[in-house]
Order: structure tokens, then sequence, then C-alpha cells
């Protein structure tokens, strides 16, 4: 986790975590320059790591930058920083955004169905986002309900463009299977080339979820939906709800054909399409799916997965808490878009805008820079990350095998790292992140720290130095000092170290005894009688004696060798020694 003191670009301060998910991590901080909320969207080491996951990350920068549009979180700053607390070896990069005060859709879809004009307020601000986004080239590629978000006063939000390609990009490979499973196009399940008409195709999917409650399809695994999506017929809303209109109903099938050419051509032309329709229920009561008598269950097409009797769950939309204060001073919740909503015939294009740009008004005169970022990149393995339903366990002092195991068997990911500790035995866990106790959803990663035992320190380079200063250098680096011994050096002074044992470099735990070794102001001169004079020079003459030797010939003996030597054994540095030398031949 990013440190509260540290600041990205020297102006953004992370204030807390708010959300996490299985490639960044969202916090809640501070522009200081301008003293305003933003969220900050940072990617997790481990997957900052790859060279792909970074372009990835760039790219939804760059991608909403390039776009300015109510529906769209906006992205005021970008950029790569290298963290001390989370890497000192991989630059890190970072989404300065718009900090949004609201609920993801995903949590409040959870609730249960919605009323049928609140489903389709919300599809339009999504399609608008859409339509703004394809105008600039954009295809988003993972509209799901964990990209949306929907604010205090109903504005709807769409999120996280880091998929996202260009639609002129040589690079949208059209190979490349990205998205959600569960709310993927036919042509995305196949690995097709996709256009915008795929993004029309994930919202259909989207509205047909929220005023049924139910997915669309369901499946054991994500192979198994994503299959579903390209050879079965989406089921007909209204077989799961049956007072929709039959309008509305025709609109989301139509959103939903396997044939992207038979679908809406455009976002605009699907939003227009929701807002020209009359009625949005068509019988029995505008509002909640209600449940069926027991003797007539609702009829259930082929590949649907629907338990008769189910009973649906409360209205889902709510306003998200905050402060009385916040909500005395702005006034801005649901409750003032209620005869918008509450309206059986969707909204036009222009009542909209006018609420929207009333919203805009009434939040820049109150200060409010609205707030909870709580979406986060969820592509992970093609997978979609479930509910938060994993409460992530205390692991810390126990051996990584066994974390490894424990985390594993509740569905999480495990991304080992390994650093030095002095207080946790080696091979046991010192941390992991996240932490104990946060709610996890099933497959996120989570990186244990496993420990390599105390930290290895390097030894210094204590050569040439006093004894003092030696021995202050070496307790400064953690070590212990040992043995003080003598040792002979031509050159260093008396008392003057000359090596270390361990030697300088070696890297050793804190704590480790490290010997020296202290200049006696001698050298040991070998005995060299017997060697050729060459031998003999090289030897006394060399770096390691560095003495003044004089030889002298003598004609009373042969054989090329030194016949003696004035000096051997213990003696002063640079002394004088004299080899006489047998010339007789």
């Amino acid at each position: 986790m990013v440190d509260s003191g540290f600041l990205f670009a020297r102006r953004y301060r992370p204030e807390a975590l708010i959300g996490r998910g299985g490639m960044a991590n969202v916090y809640v901080g501070t522009d200081t320059r301008l003293q305003r909320r933003v969220a900050i969207k940072a990617l997790r080491p481990e997957v900052a790591a790859d060279a792909e996951s970074r372009n990835r990350f760039q790219r939804e920068a760059h991608s909403v930058s390039a776009m300015g549009h109510p529906n769209i979180v906006r992205v005021y700053d970008a950029g790569e920083e290298f963290i001390p607390a989370v890497s000192v070896d991989i630059p890190i990069p970072y989404i300065v955004m718009e900090y949004i005060d609201g609920k993801i859709l995903r949590k409040l879809m959870d609730a249960g169905p919605f009323e049928p004009k609140v489903a389709v307020h919300i599809a339009l601000g999504i399609l608008d986002a859409l339509a703004e986004s394809h105008r600039a080239g954009i295809i988003h590629r993972d509209i799901k309900p964990g990209n949306i978000m929907i604010t205090q006063s109903g504005l709807v939000k769409v999120c996280d463009f880091g998929i996202a390609k260009a639609i002129e990009d040589p690079t949208n490979d059209p190979s490349a299977i990205v998205g959600t499973a569960q709310y993927f196009s036919p042509e995305q399940a196949k690995g097709e080339m996709i256009d915008g008409r795929s993004d029309l195709y994930s919202t259909a999917v989207v509205l047909f979820e929220m005023v049924t409650g139910s997915p669309l399809f369901t499946g054991d695994t994500s192979v198994s939906i994503a299959f579903q999506h390209v050879t079965q017929t989406a089921p007909r809303a209204r077989s799961r709800r049956p007072e929709l209109s039959p309008e509305l109903d025709m609109i989301i099938a139509r959103g939903l054909e396997k044939d992207r050419s038979a679908r809406f051509h455009s976002a605009s032309d699907f939003a227009a399409a929701l807002r020209s329709v009359t009625k949005l229920v068509g019988q029995g009561r505008a509002g909640r799916a209600t449940t069926p008598p027991a003797a007539a269950p609702v009829p259930v097409s082929a590949g649907d997965s629907i338990a008769v009797g189910h009973k649906p769950r409360p209205t889902a939309i709510e306003s998200s808490s905050a402060t009385h204060s916040e909500r005395a001073e702005t006034n801005m919740d649901l409750n003032d878009l209620r005869p918008l909503l509450n309206s059986d015939t969707p909204p036009k294009a222009s009542l909209v805008r006018w609420v929207l740009l009333g919203a805009a008004g009434l939040l820049t005169v109150a200060s409010v820079v609205v707030g909870m970022m709580y979406f986060v990149l969820t592509l992970n393995t093609g997978q979609t990350l479930g509910g938060l339903s994993i409460s992530m366990p205390d692991v810390t002092g126990v051996s990584f095998d066994t974390a490894e195991t424990q985390l594993a068997e509740l569905g999480l990911t495990v991304v080992r790292r390994v650093e030095s500790s002095d207080t946790v035995p080696k091979g046991s866990v010192v941390s992991t992140s996240p932490e104990s106790g946060v709610n996890l959803a099933e497959g996120e990663i989570v990186t244990v720290v496993e420990s390599s035992g105390a930290p290895l320190i390097a030894v210094p380079s204590v050569n040439l130095l006093a004894q003092a200063k030696a021995v202050s250098a070496l307790e400064n680096a953690g070590f212990v000092i040992g043995k003080i011994t003598k040792g002979f050096s031509p050159t260093a002074k008396l008392g003057v170290v000359v090596g270390s044992d361990p030697e300088e470099g070696s890297r050793l735990p804190a704590g480790t005894l490290v010997n020296i070794i202290v200049s006696n102001g001698k050298v040991k001169i070998p005995d060299v009688v017997g060697m050729s004079v060459g031998k003999a020079l090289r030897l006394l003459q060399g770096s390691s004696l560095q003495l003044d030797v004089t030889v002298v010939p003598d004609s009373s003996c042969g054989g090329q060798e030194i016949g003696s030597q004035s000096l051997k054994g213990e003696a002063p540095q640079q002394s004088e020694v004299t080899v006489v030398y047998c010339a007789a031949k």
C-alpha cells in the first residue's frame, strides 16, 4: 500500500485505500495544489512488472483524457513513480481521476430488479457515454455493472477504459479476447474483430439484467457463459418479467442480436430507440417484478436459469451514504430526479442534458467534489471477480507453504515475494497485501511476503583505515567486531587495517562477527636460497614485499642459484636485502 506521506507527481496525496482489484488499487486523495479531492488509481507492483499491463493501464489514461463528457469519469493526470513503500525496482503507473460520490451499479443490482424507468435512465447514461467514446474512436470493450457508477444525483458515470482500443488502431488484435464473459458480445467470445456494436450488446445485457433481476446467461465457468453468448438465443426480457412493455422488450432483444448487423448501428440509435418508447410497462403495476403464483409460473425460455417462485428484493436504487452536512448543503440525492425517474416515458435528450447541467452547477456552487471511487480493474485471467465474500485470514507467522495452501483453498491467487526480516524466521510469512480482515473477491491477487531471514549486509571496505575508524565503520554497518590480529604489509603503516575476515563485499546477516587485520609495520621475508636469481628477485621485489634487493655474484660456487641472503623472516618494511648469486660456470 502507498504511504499517505508520499506524493504522486509531488502534488497528489493518497489518503485511504477505497478499492482494490486484480490489477490496480484505488486511493482517495487530495490534489494539494488545487485542494480538491481526487481518486488515484495505481497499478499493483506484481502487475506493473509486465510491460503489456503497463501499456494497457496507460491506454486507459490516454483514452479517457481524449474525451470530455458528463457520463465519463474524467482523468486529470497520469504518470509513473518509483514508490519506496511499494517497489524500488519497478516504476508504478498511476492515473489521477475524478472522485465519484455514489455507488457502483453492480452493488445496486445485487439488491434486485430495478424499476424499468430507472433501468432505462441508467442505460441511457451508458449509451450517451459510449456515443462520445465511439465518436472519439474508442471502443470500451468491457461494459459491465462493475464499471458503471451512479452518483448521488442519479448521474451515470462510465468507468474503466483500461482495455479500451482505438477503432482504427492496427494493434486491435482480432484474436485478443478481453472483457468479462458475463457481458461478452458474441464476437468478443469468438475472438473476432470488434467495433462499437460490441459495446451496445454488452449494454443490452446490462439493461436486461437490470429490468429482470437475473443475468442473461449463467454457467459454472467463464468459458461456458461465453459459449452461450455465441450459440444460444437470448431469452426475452418479458419471459422473466411479463409486465414489461412489448416496446421495451423488442428494443432489448434487438440489442442482444447475435449478428451485429441486426443490432442498432450506433449508441445514439440505441438511445433514440429507448427515448421513443411511450410506455415501459405494458401490464401490471409499474414497479418491481412480481412473483407469479405457483400455479402459473413465469414462462422460461431454453437456456434460462431462473427459479420459479423467486422473490424479488426491494428496488435497488438508493442514495449512498453521506454526512448530514453534505446533504444539507447540496440537497443532491436521487430525490432530485424523482420526476425524471418516476415517469413511464423515457427521458428526452434535452431534459437529460438540463438535469445534468443543473446538477453540475449546484455541485460547483456548493464546492462539493463528490467522491467514493469504488471501481477497479477486474480483468483477471479472463474471469470476473465475484462479490467481496472472502475475508482475508491472518497468515502472518506461518510457513509460506501453509499460507499458500490456505489462501488457494479460499479461491485467492497467491503472488510470492521474499524479503528479509529481523524478527520473522526464514520461510515464514512476514505480511500480506491485502492485510487480514479485508473482504476480497474470488480470484483476487494476494501478495504474500516470505521471510528470507535476517537482512544481509555487505561488509564495507576498511582497508587502509586506522583501526579505530575501521571498527566504527563495521559497527555502524551492523556488524560485531571479532578478533583483531596483526598482519604483514609492505606499505601500510603500523596500526592501519590491511584486511577483514570475511572480506569486504561479503553479504552477511546483521550482528555477524567480523575479524580485522591490522598492519604490524613489517613484512615476512621468505627463504630464497636455492632459487634462480630471476625468481628470487620477482618474489623479493614484488608487490607483496617491495624490498630493496642487492645481488652479489660469487664466483666460488656454481649452479646459477642464490647461495645466501642477508635477511629472512620478519623485518621492517622496505628493508635492504643482499642475496649472493653463485655465478661460477
